[in-house]
């Protein structure tokens, strides 16, 4: 058997891994000349600069990294909130953290009646209470105080806007589970030589990736498929999507059609260095959800240097990396060059009118017997440690 994967990107890379392990034949497309998507870090001397992935929770996860042999730590992060006038202002006030308390009681119900499937890694049937805007369905539920806490970390994450991304895509980013651990502080888990690190060990047990190389037609021919790219044509037993295609690129109706709905969020980071000072992460509270506006920074310090990480939605251009940049001096903190800023186009999802209640349970029905598959992020809640189980599930499923 002989199968291709479109896509290097940490799904990508883990497929073709796991396959490999089984002595399955694997090709690796990607149109990037490197590899790791999302998961990119940047590397200068001994500063290691995550650009896409920062952490991971350690669910899941911890299982790939001790098999690879890749270090990790697990630590405490502390956030802060500015206004509109850039002071610090709280994100609760004591009275509203008792209501939160109140009103997570009666989340927990909610979950437990619209989010039986919790323990499933993929998305699946869609109750159509959940296709409205997050910030709908808490209000309908009287969970004012609960979207406050939503709010930051789906926006800030690249997530969207409560009042745009509907309740069953926000419940599957963040659950029950993610959202006590956000409330609570808990430690994240960070690799140890930036999340580059996963990619580059799974590369080094991968015999055939082609670099710069992107796939132009992926068509069903009798019991093979054909993979077309401009400089060759070849045919594989299985194809593996990992990503989000240009229409017309897959010869499937089903397939085509879903590349055509999909929709994905731009999202830029910017990397500084600044003074050294205590600096802790941030968000700013006016702009979350926003576009062309900052979410949130967060720094860290690595031998004599500390480094931002500003995270904001939109495409790169010079006035809004400018806004960018202000808007951080404005909390008192100095910065002495931007290193890089990096644009992104992530967390793939169907519009509100595009989603159906069965829409991704009969994807999944036609997985079964087709020999072009979607895995990753398009048919999978998107954490990295959701990531891993789900692309392990799916090998194992259908590789034996």
């Amino acid at each position: 058997m002989h199968v291709a994967i479109i896509g290097a990107g940490f799904s990508g890379m883990l497929a073709a891994y796991l396959l490999e392990k089984k002595g399955i034949d694997v090709t690796v497309y990607e149109k990037e000349a490197f590899v790791g998507g999302h998961c990119r870090t940047l590397v200068s001397k001994d500063l290691l600069v995550e650009l896409g992935t920062v952490f991971c929770f350690s669910e899941h996860i911890k299982e790939l990294l001790l098999e690879l042999g890749i270090t990790y730590s697990e630590r405490f992060t502390y956030r802060n909130f500015v206004d509109e006038n850039y002071e610090k202002v709280e994100h609760l006030s004591h009275h509203e953290v008792a209501i939160l308390i109140e009103e997570l009681s009666r989340l927990e119900k909610l979950f437990s009646y619209y989010c039986d499937d919790s323990k499933c890694l993929n998305y699946g049937e869609i109750h159509e209470d959940l296709m409205l805007p997050l910030s709908q369905f808490l209000k309908f539920h009287n969970l004012d105080t609960i979207s406050q806490v939503f709010a930051p970390h789906l926006s800030s994450y690249g997530f969207g806007c409560i009042d745009e991304i509907q309740a069953y895509y926000a419940f599957n980013v963040f659950n029950l589970q993610t959202l006590y651990a956000f409330i609570k502080g808990d430690k994240l888990l960070f690799i140890d030589k930036g999340v580059s690190e996963i990619t580059y060990k799974l590369s080094q047990n991968i015999s055939d990736i082609r670099y710069s190389i992107e796939v132009k037609n992926i068509e069903p021919i009798n019991h093979l498929v054909k993979v077309e790219t401009d400089y060759e044509t070849a045919f594989y037993d299985k194809v593996l999507i990992t990503t989000k295609l240009p229409k017309d690129v897959i010869k499937d109706a089903l397939y085509n059609g879903l590349m055509k709905k999909i929709d994905t969020n731009p999202y830029i980071t910017c990397v500084y260095e600044v003074e050294d000072k205590n600096i802790v992460t941030t968000y700013y509270k006016p702009n979350l959800g926003k576009k062309e506006r900052i979410q949130f920074f967060h720094t860290h310090r690595q031998k004599d240097k500390s480094i931002l990480v500003a995270y904001a939605y939109g495409t790169i251009n010079a006035s809004l990396i400018n806004t960018i940049t202000e808007d951080i001096k404005k909390t008192g903190v100095h910065v002495k060059h931007l290193i890089t800023a990096k644009q992104w186009y992530i967390f793939p999802h169907l519009k509100s009118e595009s989603l159906t209640r069965n829409f991704y349970v009969d994807l999944a029905e036609r997985q079964k017997t087709s020999n072009i598959c979607l895995i990753g992020s398009l048919v999978s809640k998107p954490a990295i440690s959701n990531l891993y189980a789900s692309v392990k599930d799916f090998v194992g499923k259908n590789f034996g």
